[in-house]
């Protein structure tokens, strides 16, 4: 038995050989089906199923609250959580106050921790460079409540966490392979955090990278304890005082472990008492109930917004498609395959072949067949893991600067699935041939000279065909949205030249010195960089343009509340970027810290914050202090290109400083790299404590505002070109079966007098109906899934017309392209030779 199924497949190789365009071809629509489903589940199983690596993540609660009002608190780094029963935007962060209150109210067995995402902090060790690091401050609960796994030594205990102990900092695993290399005595040394010596005491896991995974922030690199924010980010107090004393500021999140045998409910009521008691005095004017909800927190506290999830969900239902469409394509196949092979057939069980023999043939063919499509698939998955990772990791960014590291692992069970699909449709429809034939009696067919006129319909296979053209629409009618969603992005009038622009960040936080001297660093760099060779111009900025970061809030003009964004500049703004001085004039080094607070506005402003009319000259309120306008500056986009451009106030620079510092903006003539050396250089004269200045050209900025819309239009574009590719084929596959079943008609009409251009017409009008009935059928299709890609478009509608259009149409030629070799040959057949074989 052993030798004779060597032999089926040792044949089935060789019967295979001898068709090389259809092996092919099957091969490559197994392979890719298969491959971008397990690869496009791995990347949404990583970034949106994947609980963290910690003990027991199911029992882990994130808190949040919301309550109406006006509540008079400011909030530190807070993003909002859904309400798990209601969908209601919930508040992420707590007061110090509020979270001891939460604290001690926790019900017996619930272990509640806080923590504060930090953007970036300096880490210096020995005499190399100090090098940016993402942070997170956590009390002494936080790693025995979260469960981390440690590699070396231990985490931050409630006694680091205490006014007056030794700094401390624990390592991320990551962060400490690139930045000490992996070195295991690690452990026990001070590193500078900034410009503050913190013992190492701990280095988590492999795996572990923190609770911001994907989020906003960037990945845990560095943790600290709590009690240290005064002095590791002494910017971040309130008037002098740490936020460890201040109520009206909310900037900790909340998490609890609450144990399988604890009622959530009870905890839920016990917390939202204390938060109700804590915070009556603290809100202004507080209106209805507090809302206090415990979130999932099995997959960390910065989830992706919104729009990225639902992408990335709606690619997943893609690559389905994809499957589906190489499933439906290769079913096909196989058909029109096995069945043009009936004369075949039919000499074998003359010959006295036994039925299971020819059903046994067949099975080995496509047994040969899957297993090849399955295996390519397998391996373009394992490949394609980093492509997927590089290519959405700009998308899902941490961070304003710094993309997320994304480790997409296969899913064993996805794959398990996939090779399934693939084994099932291959070995299924190349069996039903085999089935249906060898029922037959031999010498029907042998008495046949040809595969004519009485071969099957093979309406099976039209009926697939139909299938895979509706199916393949609503991917090519979304490869067609997103391009001209990137092509309306591209049309966004910048109001500046981006060309031959760097910008780097300069944070005087991250190093020892005081706040007074801040101004100070900031003008010795501007000198410093402009001495550069090949620097034109240079300038100051708090939020890089297009860099993905907002700050905004409410000011007051001429008695009344406005809602304003807010930006500091420095000197030579205007010039360095290219943006319009509309009236007025710019801000300069004579506006420092020492001088009345002045500020510039855009033209955004000026219509919808002081109506139209001109602002230099007039007050604004913002916060304790009174600012002047000087000038108008023309309009810029602000956060990204997809938002309208918003109200925009300018202060200088020089005026303000806070938590983050500001970037340096230059422009240059000279080489990229010969600037590049001599700014860094520059800096490291001006202070050698900052970090080495991570440069980003202003290109990469723009390029990267859209990356997500970028990264989506790839994959759509490939997938829908992949499904214009198999239902060509498919297509020309049916009609050339055709073709061949209707020899002997086609011989018929040639002889009474049809010409070479009605036998092609009546080829494509078949391949056309064909088209026709699936683009029919895939419209409602397309329509039904416009509401989901809706918001993520820009300048079009997901139903626009003409785009549904176009999509249509290039199916249509898809599928006359596919038919018009078939009906080519069927115009140049012979009727003597095509009548005399009938």
């Amino acid at each position: 038995m052993i030798d004779d199924v060597a032999g089926d497949l040792r044949y089935a190789v060789r019967l295979l050989r001898k068709s090389p365009g259809f092996t092919l071809v099957a091969v490559l629509s197994l392979a890719l089906g298969v491959g971008a489903n397990a690869a496009m589940f791995g990347v949404v199983r990583t970034l949106l199923l994947t609980p963290l690596p910690v003990e027991a993540p199911e029992e882990l609660a994130l808190v949040a609250w919301q309550r109406e009002g006006s509540l008079g608190i400011s909030q530190t780094g807070s993003t909002n959580y859904p309400d798990p029963s209601t969908g209601v935007s919930l508040r992420s962060n707590l007061s110090s106050p509020a979270y001891r209150a939460l604290r001690d109210a926790a019900p017996a067995g619930v272990d509640l921790f806080a923590f504060a995402f930090l953007r970036d902090v300096s880490v210096g060790y020995g005499d190399g460079a100090p090098v940016l690091a993402g942070a997170v401050l956590a009390d002494g609960g936080y790693f025995g409540g979260l469960g981390v796994p440690m590699a070396l030594g231990r985490g931050i205990t409630p006694a680091d966490d205490s006014p007056g102990a030794p700094l401390v900092a624990v390592l991320g695993h990551g962060f400490w392979q690139r930045t000490f290399g992996g070195d295991p005595s690690i452990v026990g040394r001070v590193v500078r955090v900034n410009g503050q010596p913190a013992e190492v005491v701990g280095v988590t896991a492999p795996g572990f990278v923190g609770l911001s995974a994907g989020g906003f922030f960037p990945q845990t690199d560095v943790t600290l304890p709590v009690s240290a924010q005064p002095l590791v980010v002494p910017d971040m107090n309130q008037d002098g005082v740490a936020l460890a004393e201040v109520d009206r500021v909310f900037w900790l999140r909340g998490m609890a472990r609450i144990p399988a045998g604890v009622d959530r409910d009870e905890t839920r009521a016990a917390l939202a008492r204390a938060f109700d008691e804590t915070t009556a005095s603290v809100f202004e004017s507080p209106e209805g109930p507090v809302v206090l909800a415990l979130v999932d927190g099995s997959q960390g506290a910065q989830p992706l917004r919104p729009e990225t999830a639902r992408l990335l969900y709606m690619l997943l239902v893609v690559v389905a498609m994809v499957l589906l469409i190489a499933c439906v394509n290769l079913a096909s196949l196989m058909l029109a395959r096995g069945v043009s092979r009936q004369r075949e057939m039919a000499v074998r069980r003359a010959l006295g072949g036994a039925r299971t023999r020819l059903v046994r043939q067949g099975l080995a063919e496509s047994l040969v067949l899957a297993v090849a499509g399955t295996g390519f698939g397998l391996a373009l998955a394992w490949a394609s893991r980093g492509l997927l990772a590089d290519l959405l990791a700009g998308s899902v960014g941490a961070g304003a600067f710094r993309p997320a590291e994304l480790a997409v692992r296969l899913d064993p069970v996805v794959l398990a699935v996939a090779v399934a699909a693939g084994l099932g449709t291959t070995v299924l429809f190349g069996l039903l041939p085999a089935l249906r034939l060898s029922r037959l009696d031999p010498m029907t067919w042998l008495r046949k000279r040809t595969v004519g006129g009485d071969a099957p319909a093979l309406s099976a296979g039209r009926g697939l065909i139909a299938l895979q053209v509706a199916v393949s629409l609503p991917l090519v009618i979304g490869a067609a949205l997103f391009l001209r969603t990137m092509a309306n992005l591209g049309q966004v009038e910048l109001g500046f030249d981006p060309g031959r622009l760097v910008v780097f960040q300069v944070d005087p936080t991250l190093t020892d010195r005081p706040d007074a001297e801040h101004p100070r660093l900031y003008r010795e760099a501007l000198a410093e960089v402009a001495a550069v060779p090949g620097v034109r111009e240079v300038s100051l900025v708090s939020h890089a343009l297009l860099g993905g970061i907002t700050s905004n809030g409410s000011v007051e003009v001429g008695g009344e509340r406005a809602m304003m964004y807010f930006n500091a500049v420095g000197p030579g703004f205007t010039q360095t970027l290219g943006i319009a001085l509309v009236a007025g004039r710019m801000l300069g080094l004579q506006d420092g810290p020492d001088a009345p607070p002045v500020a510039v506005v855009n033209q955004t402003a000026v219509r919808e914050t002081f109506g139209g009319e001109s602002p230099v000259g007039r007050i604004v309120r913002r916060g304790q202090r009174d600012v002047q306008i000087v000038g108008v500056v023309g309009d810029t986009p602000y956060r990204n290109l997809r938002d309208p451009v918003p109200p925009v106030l300018h202060e200088s620079a020089l005026q303000v400083s806070g938590y983050g510092g500001h970037h340096v903006v230059l422009r240059y003539d000279g080489p990229p790299a010969t600037v590049e050396a001599g700014v860094r250089e520059a800096m490291r004269r001006v202070e050698a404590a900052l970090p080495v200045p991570e440069f980003r050209h202003q290109g990469a900025l723009i390029e990267a505002s859209g990356a997500r819309e970028r990264a989506f239009t790839r994959l759509l574009s490939l997938f829908g070109a992949f499904a214009l590719l198999l239902a060509g084929v498919g297509l020309h596959g049916v009609t050339a079966y055709s073709v061949n079943r209707r020899t002997g008609e086609i011989g018929v009409r040639l002889a009474v007098g049809a010409g070479p251009r009605d036998i092609v017409r009546m080829i494509l009008r078949q391949v056309v109906l064909l088209a026709a009935i699936g683009l029919l059928l895939g419209v409602p299709l397309a329509l039904a899934g416009g509401p989901v890609v809706g918001s993520l478009l820009y300048g079009v509608a997901p139903t626009d017309p003409a785009t549904l259009v176009v999509a249509a149409g290039a199916l249509l030629a898809v599928a006359v392209a596919a038919g018009l070799f078939p009906a080519f040959r069927a115009a140049r057949t012979d009727p003597l030779t095509a009548l005399r074989s009938e």
